[in-house]
């Protein structure tokens, strides 16, 4: 059986490699801490989907600041899993069998913390200063900006008045021509009925 928050400690190796806080390493004791430092934010991971799992205290031996550089422990049971290896130069996820409830564990469980995971508590910091030099610049684009808006503007409502002048025209002219179309076929009419005899309206 496998560690069932596996996901959790490769998404935190894929996070500390990201934020540069693992890499390879050309000694095996900092090559302990890249293990610790990924048990311990897993472990932070992990603890926000089941507050049973934590850390395991350890303050001999490879270590990460008092904390086992590799154990993740339920503190119901006892039960343990072994999370993290390397390869002699890198901090590596392992998917890790249970080791077996023991409840001796249960007083060495240790809370997880964003401080031992190496996480900002601040996610959101304050903005830089913005110099006043940069203020003014922006208004001073954005006055020409508006001021080009308002010409493009101008152009477009000259060229639709110059359309619709176009169009009104247009139909003056059919008008004009149907009128005098009009006006020639009743003086056809005139003058076929006056040949005919017939009265002309």
């Amino acid at each position: 059986m496998s560690y069932p928050y596996y996901d959790d400690v490769v998404r935190a190796h894929a996070d500390l490699q990201a934020e540069g806080l693992i890499a390879p390493r050309s000694n095996q004791d900092a090559v302990e801490q890249d293990k610790g430092l990924l048990t311990a934010r897993a472990a932070y991971y992990v603890n926000q989907r089941d507050p049973s799992i934590g850390l395991l205290f350890k303050d001999s031996g490879n270590n990460y600041q008092k904390h086992s550089v590799d154990w993740h422990v339920r503190n119901t049971d006892g039960e343990g899993w072994d999370i993290a290896t390397d390869d002699g130069v890198n901090a590596l996820p392992l998917n890790g069998g249970p080791s077996g409830a023991d409840p001796a564990r249960i007083a060495d469980w240790r809370q997880p913390t964003a401080e031992l995971a190496q996480i900002s508590d601040d996610p959101d910091p304050e903005p830089p200063p913005v110099d006043e030099t940069d203020v003014e610049d922006i208004y001073a684009i954005l006055e020409a900006m508006q001021g080009q808006q308002a010409e493009d503007t101008q152009l477009v409502l000259a060229r639709d008045d110059a359309n619709t002048q176009r169009i009104v025209d247009q139909i003056d002219s059919i008008k004009t021509q149907v009128e005098e179309s009009l006006q020639k076929a009743l003086a056809l009419i005139v003058i076929k009925r006056r040949g005919e005899g017939e009265p002309v309206p």
